[in-house]
């Protein structure tokens, strides 16, 4: 793999893999990943312990990167600047939103997806959002 001319952290290292979109159907190639060797280099670099904490309790540092990685490699960036982007991201604190009908909705949507197909949800709520399907008929559905 290519050699990347910015450096990882003390007790931390980029490795190359490959990332994939398109619910993985799509490489993008291998893109540089910042893995960690050392807990308490990664506590010194992050700045406290309750900043990897936080990454404990949410997202993983490896699927951020991933992310990172993908969406730069897809903007057609560099190796260079996406490890750069790695070291300079800082993970957050995990929080849970509410949900509200249109986020369970749309979840929904998309499991029902899943099983029968897109285009006869999408169908369904098409009927619905243009009055064809009552309040009362969904009910009957759902009874």
């Amino acid at each position: 793999m290519p050699e990347l001319a910015i450096s990882a952290p003390d007790g931390s290292h980029f490795e190359y893999e490959e990332v994939k979109t398109a619910k993985g159907a799509e490489s993008l190639g291998s893109v540089p990943i910042l893995i960690w060797d050392k807990l308490s280099a990664a506590v010194a670099f992050y700045g406290s312990e309750d900043t990897i904490t936080d990454v404990l309790d949410g997202t993983s540092l490896r699927v951020s990167f991933q992310n990172i990685a993908r969406r730069l490699k897809i903007a057609g960036k560099t190796d260079e600047e996406i490890a750069d982007s790695m070291l300079k991201f800082r993970p957050g604190k995990r929080v849970a939103g509410a949900t509200t009908p249109a986020s369970r909705a749309a979840r929904q949507a998309k499991a029902a997806t899943e099983k029968v197909g897109g285009d006869s949800v999408e169908k369904l709520l098409a009927m619905i959002a243009e009055g064809k399907l009552s309040e009362a008929d969904i009910q009957a559905l759902t009874a």
